[in-house]
């Protein structure tokens, strides 16, 4: 495909135009061009992207409109389109609309307004190297299954393998606790957590270089760096990984922050409900597996296409 299609939200015809504007003056996605349709109602929206040939690759709203703020409509919008890059703007964010959005809509960046240029387009670039791989990926796992049918249960699993990270030894010996004392009946079915702590994040990233975890815990409030730029880091080295940040002190420009340079999956405040960890990482978890087993088609795809 040469062609984005980016479906655009808010109610100021103003705001629309800059959008419009901005990303079609310096395309931020270099070879691709850009089909842009702009709704300044939610409902409308949400009718159109329902529509036969209203597929979208990426989606910005805004958050607070009339009919429907941003993450509900990006959580409807994400049932018509699961795959869709989600990005939410917000001229006057607080620290629950942050976490909602992080968490309920699982957005891939969010955008403050007013926006420096350099902003948007910096902050869609990023996500839109990752739609690029998820999206051959797909296509791939849907040509393997069309021809060699699905493979049940490729990637099923009943361990896995999480990192947490903080500096609190009574933390850390709590959430160890907590998520080793029983097996997990979630969306990936039956399983249980293999869980690993680390107080110094020097230990923790050269841990990631020698062993792979499906899960990494970290505290915002580390005294080497703080949580977001550890978990930017582990990504780079494990991207694969769900990432959660946990935190009693970080404001909302951290959790902004979070999101556009760390891409976490999900974000718990101290203190914690003992149910809120493991929904949080079961949700994320079973996101990634759909995510890994569309690779794993792809790989076999390839595999099967050299040798043919």
């Amino acid at each position: 495909m040469n062609t984005y299609r980016i479906l655009l939200l808010d109610d100021d015809e103003f705001v629309l135009g800059a959008l419009r504007r901005e990303l079609l003056s310096e395309p931020f996605v270099g070879h691709k061009d850009l089909e842009i349709e702009a709704f300044n109602s939610a409902d409308t929206a949400l009718a159109r992207a329902g529509e036969p040939d209203g597929y979208f690759d990426f989606v910005i709203a805004d958050n607070r409109m009339p009919e429907m703020n941003g993450i509900d409509f990006l959580k409807a919008f994400g049932e018509i389109h699961p795959d869709a890059v989600k990005v939410m703007l917000s001229g006057y964010p607080d620290m629950h609309e942050v976490m909602r959005a992080i968490n309920e809509t699982h957005i891939d960046a969010f955008i403050a307004k007013p926006w420096q240029s350099y902003e948007l387009k910096s902050a869609l670039w990023q996500v839109v190297k990752q739609y690029d791989l998820r999206s051959e990926n797909r296509q791939l796992a849907k040509q393997y299954i069309e021809r060699f049918g699905l493979l049940h249960q490729l990637r099923h699993k009943v361990n896995y393998r999480l990192m947490l990270v903080d500096d609190d030894r009574l933390t850390l010996q709590a959430l160890q606790r907590e998520l080793n004392e029983a097996y997990i009946q979630g969306a990936c079915g039956m399983y249980q957590l293999e869980v690993r702590g680390f107080e110094h994040v020097d230990e923790a990233l050269r841990e990631a270089h020698e062993q792979l975890y499906d899960v990494v815990i970290c505290d915002y409030a580390m005294p080497e760096i703080n949580g977001i730029e550890f978990l930017r880091i582990f990504r780079e080295v494990q991207p694969d990984a769900v990432r959660i940040l946990i935190s009693g002190v970080a404001d909302m420009d951290e959790l902004i922050a979070a999101v556009n340079t760390a891409n976490i999956n999900y974000f718990v405040s101290k203190p914690w409900r003992d149910y809120e960890l493991r929904i949080a990482i079961d949700r994320a978890l079973a996101h990634r597996e759909l995510e890994l087993e569309n690779r794993f088609l792809a790989d076999l795809l390839r595999l099967n296409s050299r040798h043919s």
